[in-house]
């Protein structure tokens, strides 16, 4: 990488001018310098569910655009080369009978941006025994029969892919947009062994865990009013098919 104070002393000594030699146009050795700086590559790595249910949730703004939002957040010497979003399919309930649809929607829109990668993850639903609340809180260990649905994969595959792409240099920072204390392991690892920088995203009114806190090299919030400011169209057309903003979105 090119150091800043080597063209300084160039443009000192030679100028930055365009001119004309020989009726050809030239330009200076510091400005072709500018020119091929290369800028430190970010990669941004959401929890999709640790998002929704710190920032998006009951509010007017699910139909975020994670691209603008990302890029809202770099400085002049960077440039976002990857969003790497990880989540789960979620079920349609009877009382929610069109999440599956809105959620399919939103994953679509996403896709329809190049840089965004979307890695799945699955839900398990199975029938299981598990006490009360009122009962534990009482001291009384009484099971009863109930139905246990667990998101498998979005934490264990985020923390697979940063530390993998930090051990191939694919990102000199990390944006990881989580509040989960499973990835402090991760980002020791990105931070003191690959020796890359990892930035902590999380709502203004989140206290982050300190064994993350830690570890990161920086914690920046997220606020109402930049959700607001980065939102997709309501009508995005893709490749393939024109996707719209539900609704009650």
């Amino acid at each position: 990488m090119v150091n800043n104070d080597i063209i300084q002393t160039i443009e000192t000594r030679h100028g930055s001018f365009c001119g004309d030699k020989g009726g050809r146009v030239f330009r200076s050795p510091c400005i072709f310098l500018r020119e091929t700086m290369t800028k430190k590559r970010v990669i941004a790595y959401i929890d999709g569910f640790n998002l929704f249910y710190s920032c998006l949730k009951g509010g007017d703004c699910k139909w975020l655009d994670l691209v603008k939002l990302c890029e809202s957040y770099l400085r002049a010497d960077q440039e976002l080369v990857a969003v790497k979003y990880f989540s789960a399919l979620v079920n349609s309930t009877v009382g929610d009978p069109t999440r599956t649809n809105r959620q399919k929607l939103y994953l679509s829109a996403l896709a329809a941006n190049p840089k965004i990668q979307i890695e799945l993850g699955y839900f398990s639903v199975h029938p299981t025994k598990m006490p009360r609340a009122e009962d534990w809180t009482a001291g009384k260990i009484v099971p009863v029969d109930v139905i246990k649905t667990e998101e498998k994969g979005t934490d264990v595959n985020l923390a697979v892919h940063m530390v993998a792409d930090a051990f191939q240099d694919k990102f000199d920072c990390a944006m990881l947009f989580s509040n989960d204390s499973d990835m402090s392991t991760a980002v020791k690892i990105v931070t003191q062994t690959c020796k890359k920088t990892v930035g902590l995203y999380i709502d203004r009114k989140a206290v982050s865990f300190k064994v993350l806190r830690d570890y990161a090299t920086y914690v920046s919030r997220i606020t109402p009013t930049r959700l607001k400011n980065n939102q997709l169209d309501a009508i995005i057309c893709s490749s393939n098919q024109v996707i719209a903003k539900p609704e009650d979105w």
